[in-house]
Protein backbone atom coordinates (compact mmCIF):
# COMPACT_ATOMS: atom_id res chain seq x y z
CA UNK A 1 0.00 0.00 0.00
CA UNK A 2 1.48 3.40 -0.97
CA UNK A 3 2.23 5.96 1.93
CA UNK A 4 -0.27 8.12 0.44
CA UNK A 5 -3.21 5.85 0.68
CA UNK A 6 -2.38 4.84 4.06
CA UNK A 7 -2.46 8.30 5.55
CA UNK A 8 -5.92 8.50 3.60
CA UNK A 9 -7.00 5.85 5.46
CA UNK A 10 -8.85 7.21 8.55
CA UNK A 11 -10.96 10.13 6.88
CA UNK A 12 -12.00 7.44 3.87
CA UNK A 13 -13.11 4.74 6.90
CA UNK A 14 -15.30 8.00 8.39
CA UNK A 15 -15.87 8.61 4.57
CA UNK A 16 -17.20 5.01 3.66
CA UNK A 17 -18.84 4.63 6.76
CA UNK A 18 -21.01 7.72 7.22
CA UNK A 19 -22.62 7.36 3.30
CA UNK A 20 -22.54 3.88 2.41
CA UNK A 21 -24.09 0.69 3.61
CA UNK A 22 -22.18 -1.39 6.28
CA UNK A 23 -21.75 -4.16 3.61
CA UNK A 24 -19.99 -1.92 0.88
CA UNK A 25 -18.19 0.57 3.83
CA UNK A 26 -16.54 -2.87 5.24
CA UNK A 27 -14.43 -2.78 2.15
CA UNK A 28 -13.51 0.77 2.24
CA UNK A 29 -14.05 1.39 -1.35
CA UNK A 30 -13.67 4.77 -1.84
CA UNK A 31 -10.15 6.71 -0.91
CA UNK A 32 -10.86 10.44 0.08
CA UNK A 33 -7.49 12.15 -0.21
CA UNK A 34 -6.50 15.68 1.30
CA UNK A 35 -10.48 16.21 2.34
CA UNK A 36 -11.99 19.91 2.59
CA UNK A 37 -15.35 19.27 3.75
CA UNK A 38 -17.72 22.12 2.90
CA UNK A 39 -20.72 19.86 3.54
CA UNK A 40 -20.96 16.51 4.87
CA UNK A 41 -24.57 15.43 3.60
CA UNK A 42 -26.48 14.54 1.09
CA UNK A 43 -26.29 10.64 -0.08
CA UNK A 44 -23.50 8.87 -2.12
CA UNK A 45 -24.49 5.69 -3.58
CA UNK A 46 -21.91 3.16 -5.58
CA UNK A 47 -24.04 1.01 -8.14
CA UNK A 48 -22.28 -1.28 -9.25
CA UNK A 49 -21.80 -5.31 -8.47
CA UNK A 50 -18.35 -5.10 -7.60
CA UNK A 51 -17.50 -3.28 -4.65
CA UNK A 52 -13.41 -3.62 -3.88
CA UNK A 53 -11.03 -1.80 -1.40
CA UNK A 54 -10.09 1.82 -3.18
CA UNK A 55 -12.14 1.87 -6.68
CA UNK A 56 -13.32 5.28 -6.20
CA UNK A 57 -10.39 7.76 -5.34
CA UNK A 58 -11.02 11.06 -5.08
CA UNK A 59 -8.09 13.49 -4.93
CA UNK A 60 -5.73 11.76 -5.99
CA UNK A 61 -1.85 13.02 -6.51
CA UNK A 62 -1.43 12.39 -10.03
CA UNK A 63 0.97 14.86 -11.17
CA UNK A 64 3.16 17.37 -9.83
CA UNK A 65 2.09 20.55 -12.41
CA UNK A 66 -0.54 21.23 -10.11
CA UNK A 67 -1.07 21.24 -6.06
CA UNK A 68 -1.77 18.15 -4.36
CA UNK A 69 -4.30 19.96 -2.50
CA UNK A 70 -6.85 16.62 -2.38
CA UNK A 71 -10.80 17.07 -2.85
CA UNK A 72 -13.06 19.61 -1.71
CA UNK A 73 -16.60 18.65 -0.86
CA UNK A 74 -20.03 19.91 -0.59
CA UNK A 75 -22.84 17.63 -1.12
CA UNK A 76 -26.59 18.43 -0.55
CA UNK A 77 -27.64 15.89 -3.28
CA UNK A 78 -27.29 12.33 -4.60
CA UNK A 79 -23.65 11.69 -6.04
CA UNK A 80 -24.08 8.12 -8.08
CA UNK A 81 -20.57 5.92 -9.07
CA UNK A 82 -21.29 3.04 -11.35
CA UNK A 83 -18.26 1.65 -10.85
CA UNK A 84 -14.16 2.27 -11.00
CA UNK A 85 -13.46 6.22 -10.86
CA UNK A 86 -10.85 8.25 -10.24
CA UNK A 87 -10.75 11.96 -9.42
CA UNK A 88 -7.14 13.80 -9.59
CA UNK A 89 -6.03 16.17 -6.70
CA UNK A 90 -7.12 19.65 -6.74
CA UNK A 91 -10.26 18.99 -7.59
CA UNK A 92 -13.92 20.20 -6.06
CA UNK A 93 -17.33 18.35 -6.50
CA UNK A 94 -19.87 20.95 -5.25
CA UNK A 95 -23.85 19.19 -5.70
CA UNK A 96 -26.06 22.02 -4.44
CA UNK A 97 -29.35 20.97 -3.48
CA UNK A 98 -31.07 18.09 -1.97
CA UNK A 99 -32.44 17.60 -5.51
CA UNK A 100 -29.54 17.72 -7.29
CA UNK A 101 -28.50 14.68 -8.90
CA UNK A 102 -24.54 13.39 -9.57
CA UNK A 103 -23.68 10.12 -11.93
CA UNK A 104 -19.96 8.79 -12.54
CA UNK A 105 -20.23 5.83 -15.27
CA UNK A 106 -17.70 3.54 -15.28
CA UNK A 107 -14.40 3.81 -15.19
CA UNK A 108 -14.50 7.85 -14.98
CA UNK A 109 -11.28 9.70 -14.75
CA UNK A 110 -9.42 13.33 -14.62
CA UNK A 111 -5.55 14.13 -13.56
CA UNK A 112 -6.12 16.90 -11.30
CA UNK A 113 -7.98 19.85 -11.04
CA UNK A 114 -11.73 19.13 -12.03
CA UNK A 115 -14.38 21.91 -10.89
CA UNK A 116 -17.97 20.02 -11.00
CA UNK A 117 -20.81 22.38 -10.11
CA UNK A 118 -23.76 20.44 -9.78
CA UNK A 119 -27.28 21.94 -9.33
CA UNK A 120 -29.53 20.14 -11.34
CA UNK A 121 -28.24 16.80 -12.99
CA UNK A 122 -25.05 16.01 -14.37
CA UNK A 123 -24.61 12.58 -16.14
CA UNK A 124 -21.03 10.98 -16.97
CA UNK A 125 -21.63 7.96 -18.97
CA UNK A 126 -18.52 4.96 -18.95
CA UNK A 127 -15.12 5.53 -20.04
CA UNK A 128 -15.26 9.64 -19.75
CA UNK A 129 -11.93 11.04 -19.51
CA UNK A 130 -11.14 14.84 -18.71
CA UNK A 131 -7.93 16.76 -19.02
CA UNK A 132 -6.42 19.01 -16.54
CA UNK A 133 -8.34 22.01 -15.22
CA UNK A 134 -11.48 21.14 -16.53
CA UNK A 135 -15.01 22.89 -15.24
CA UNK A 136 -18.46 21.11 -15.36
CA UNK A 137 -21.27 23.53 -14.12
CA UNK A 138 -24.84 22.47 -14.83
CA UNK A 139 -26.21 26.19 -14.07
CA UNK A 140 -25.12 29.62 -14.64
CA UNK A 141 -26.28 30.16 -10.68
CA UNK A 142 -28.39 33.47 -11.83
CA UNK A 143 -30.70 34.34 -14.76
CA UNK A 144 -31.02 37.45 -16.80
CA UNK A 145 -34.15 39.50 -17.87
CA UNK A 146 -35.09 41.38 -21.29
CA UNK A 147 -36.50 44.88 -21.08
CA UNK A 148 -39.92 43.66 -20.24
CA UNK A 149 -38.59 41.99 -17.12
CA UNK A 150 -39.52 38.70 -18.37
CA UNK A 151 -36.73 36.45 -17.90
CA UNK A 152 -34.48 34.90 -20.98
CA UNK A 153 -33.76 31.39 -19.81
CA UNK A 154 -33.76 28.93 -16.65
CA UNK A 155 -30.58 29.58 -16.31
CA UNK A 156 -30.03 25.88 -15.49
CA UNK A 157 -30.01 22.45 -17.88
CA UNK A 158 -29.13 18.78 -17.78
CA UNK A 159 -25.27 17.44 -18.94
CA UNK A 160 -25.08 14.57 -20.64
CA UNK A 161 -21.47 13.13 -21.81
CA UNK A 162 -21.94 9.91 -23.56
CA UNK A 163 -19.18 7.09 -23.31
CA UNK A 164 -15.92 6.83 -24.59
CA UNK A 165 -15.59 10.59 -24.75
CA UNK A 166 -12.80 12.26 -23.82
CA UNK A 167 -12.76 16.49 -22.75
CA UNK A 168 -9.93 17.76 -23.08
CA UNK A 169 -7.67 19.71 -20.71
CA UNK A 170 -9.20 24.06 -19.60
CA UNK A 171 -12.59 23.32 -21.74
CA UNK A 172 -15.81 24.36 -19.85
CA UNK A 173 -18.71 21.87 -19.88
CA UNK A 174 -21.84 24.64 -19.45
CA UNK A 175 -25.64 23.95 -18.97
CA UNK A 176 -27.97 22.19 -21.57
CA UNK A 177 -25.10 19.92 -23.06
CA UNK A 178 -25.15 16.51 -24.47
CA UNK A 179 -22.63 14.92 -26.33
CA UNK A 180 -23.16 11.66 -28.09
CA UNK A 181 -20.73 8.48 -27.11
CA UNK A 182 -17.01 8.95 -29.06
CA UNK A 183 -16.80 12.65 -28.80
CA UNK A 184 -13.61 14.46 -28.41
CA UNK A 185 -13.78 18.17 -27.33
CA UNK A 186 -10.55 20.38 -28.02
CA UNK A 187 -8.90 21.87 -25.40
CA UNK A 188 -9.83 25.43 -23.83
CA UNK A 189 -13.53 24.59 -25.64
CA UNK A 190 -16.85 25.54 -24.04
CA UNK A 191 -19.90 23.12 -24.62
CA UNK A 192 -23.84 24.75 -24.11
CA UNK A 193 -26.13 22.69 -26.53
CA UNK A 194 -26.95 19.09 -27.72
CA UNK A 195 -24.62 18.57 -30.54
CA UNK A 196 -26.61 16.79 -33.14
CA UNK A 197 -23.90 14.96 -34.59
CA UNK A 198 -22.82 10.89 -35.07
CA UNK A 199 -20.37 9.46 -32.78
CA UNK A 200 -17.10 9.65 -33.11
CA UNK A 201 -16.90 13.46 -33.65
CA UNK A 202 -13.86 16.18 -32.84
CA UNK A 203 -15.33 19.34 -31.43
CA UNK A 204 -14.11 22.20 -30.46
CA UNK A 205 -14.03 25.89 -30.14
CA UNK A 206 -15.63 28.94 -28.17
CA UNK A 207 -18.71 28.02 -28.15
CA UNK A 208 -17.49 24.27 -29.58
CA UNK A 209 -18.70 23.39 -32.99
CA UNK A 210 -18.18 20.46 -35.24
CA UNK A 211 -14.79 19.66 -36.78
CA UNK A 212 -14.51 16.05 -38.51
CA UNK A 213 -15.47 12.79 -37.71
CA UNK A 214 -14.05 9.14 -37.86
CA UNK A 215 -11.48 10.10 -34.58
CA UNK A 216 -11.59 8.41 -30.96
CA UNK A 217 -9.16 8.02 -28.30
CA UNK A 218 -8.33 4.40 -27.74
CA UNK A 219 -7.15 4.61 -24.04
CA UNK A 220 -5.62 1.29 -24.20
CA UNK A 221 -3.16 2.65 -27.23
CA UNK A 222 -2.89 6.05 -27.31
CA UNK A 223 0.60 6.32 -26.11
CA UNK A 224 3.04 8.81 -27.73
CA UNK A 225 6.46 7.73 -28.82
CA UNK A 226 9.06 10.34 -29.93
CA UNK A 227 11.10 9.40 -32.39
CA UNK A 228 14.97 10.24 -32.55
Amino acid sequence: MKLRTLFALIPSVIFCFWYLPFKQAIKIPIIVYCPRIFKFGGRVIIDSDKIYFGMIRLGLFITNQYPNAGIRWYNKGTIVFKGKACIGANSAITVLRPSSYLEFGENFGNVTTLRINCDYRIVFRENVLMGWDVSVADSAMHRTKDLEGNFTSLGYGEILIGKNSWIASQCFIMQNTDLPDYTIVGARSITNKRYNIPAYSFIAGTPAHFIKNGIWRDLNDDKIEIKP
